[in-house]
């Protein structure tokens, strides 16, 4: 991995340590996240970006996006779902046994899986090792 890839990786950490600060302590979800990781990789096997209607309709928006994700996060782009509003990828690090090849610089969104929503209720994959509880 190239030194500047590395850097931008960092800062994009240090954002994402001192959103989790403010989501965690100074704005407590509803939802709180109970269970562990099962390292089985499902999570990895198709990952899901959102975008806006709007961003996906623009030509120049999807190059820039889906050059920069594939550079930077090492993702592979599977298709877009023009339906739900996703670009869906998978990870060139997942390992056969599910396991991440790059967990230390794995990006947020695999930092942050699952992701907490201040308005629904979270989502979780069949069999997964989290699950949520109200407060």
């Amino acid at each position: 991995m190239g030194l500047l890839k590395r850097l931008i990786i960092i800062l994009v950490l240090l954002d994402n340590f001192l959103s989790q600060i403010v989501k965690n302590y100074i704005l407590k979800p509803r939802w709180k996240i109970e269970g562990k990781c099962k390292q089985c990789g499902i999570c990895c096997e198709e990952i899901l970006l959102k975008a806006t209607p709007r961003q996906l309709s623009s030509k120049l928006f999807m190059d820039i996006a889906i050059r920069w994700i594939s550079w930077l996060f090492d993702f592979i782009l599977l298709r877009v779902d023009y339906e739900n509003g996703y670009l869906v990828w998978t990870c060139k690090h997942r390992c056969p046994d599910g396991k991440c090849g790059n967990y230390f610089w794995r990006p947020n969104v695999c930092r942050n899986y699952p992701l907490l929503d201040y308005f629904e209720e979270p989502k979780f994959l069949p069999d997964c090792g989290f699950r949520a509880e109200l407060r």
